[in-house]
């Protein structure tokens, strides 16, 4: 069962703590968004957790390996897959094909054109396998970062505010997917908006530095004051519910825009 336990980490580049006193535990098959305004520390915790940045203080195990053992480092970035905000950050072939079988080289795994073939497959990029990966579209490139991390197979797939570059619609058909490829494995999605993390199973809300929630997602985004405190826009649905309270106009507490359209639809 992948697991990532954060136990009383801090971390600081010089001028004062980054995250402080950190601890959560996350295990099995679930997604779980970590919510915060930038400076937060929400992408020095995704680098800590993968070990591309030294933890002094407190400890990270994933999968019951500790960051700090330098020689087990190989062992932890095998089983996690990261999806950075850029695309074109990540591509380091000229061609998909190449790109996408990248990660499955440099870990020596066998029948790479079985893998890289499935992998494109499952993002419906089989046809596009000799592309140069920056003539591709935006939601085809986040597509085909997808496909380069299935490739590995990981255990935990981290999400670095991975499709905040796309719309609505581009960012709502890429978290299907994700959730659609990856059903078994932990999924950690970093994000700024809300909005994001509404269809995760659990929320962790973080202010500079601190956890300051943690919780469903019903649980830590319909608390106005709480997001306040860590500076993060509420939910749709949730703003136009303070927007009607302000009006003198009280309806039942709701979260998605779904639950709100019914609301309004029944409201008398």
């Amino acid at each position: 069962m992948p697991s990532i336990v954060v136990d009383n980490i801090s971390f600081s580049y010089g001028r004062g703590d980054v995250l402080s006193s950190l601890s959560f535990r996350a295990e099995g098959s679930c997604h779980i968004s970590i919510l915060g305004s930038n400076g937060s520390g929400k992408s020095t915790l995704v680098r800590l957790i993968d070990g591309l940045l030294p933890l002094r203080r407190g400890d990270i195990l994933v999968n019951g390996i500790s960051v700090k053992d330098e020689k087990s480092i190989r062992e932890i970035r095998e089983s996690i897959a990261i999806i950075f905000q850029d695309p074109d950050s990540q591509f380091v072939s000229p061609v998909l094909e190449e790109d996408t079988a990248f990660g499955p080289e440099n870990y020596e795994m066998e029948n790479i054109d079985q893998i890289v073939s499935r992998s494109l497959s499952a993002v419906s990029l089989s046809d596009f396998r000799k592309r140069v990966p920056q003539t591709l579209s935006g939601g085809e490139k986040e597509r085909a970062q997808i496909a380069g991390a299935l490739a590995v197979n990981p255990d935990i797939v981290l999400l670095d505010e991975s499709f905040s570059m796309l719309d609505d619609d581009g960012r709502k058909e890429m978290d299907a997917l994700v959730g659609d490829i990856w059903k078994e494995r932990l999924i950690i999605s970093i994000t700024h908006s809300a909005d994001q993390a509404i269809n995760s199973d659990r929320v962790i809300l973080l202010s500079g530095g601190k956890l300051i929630a943690d919780g469903s997602p019903r649980e830590v985004l319909c608390s106005v004051s709480l997001l306040r405190k860590a500076d993060v826009r509420p939910p749709f649905a949730v703003r136009v519910r303070e927007s009607l309270k302000e009006r003198g106009i009280s309806i039942p507490p709701v979260l998605t825009t779904g639950e709100l359209k019914e609301v309004l639809w029944n409201f008398r």
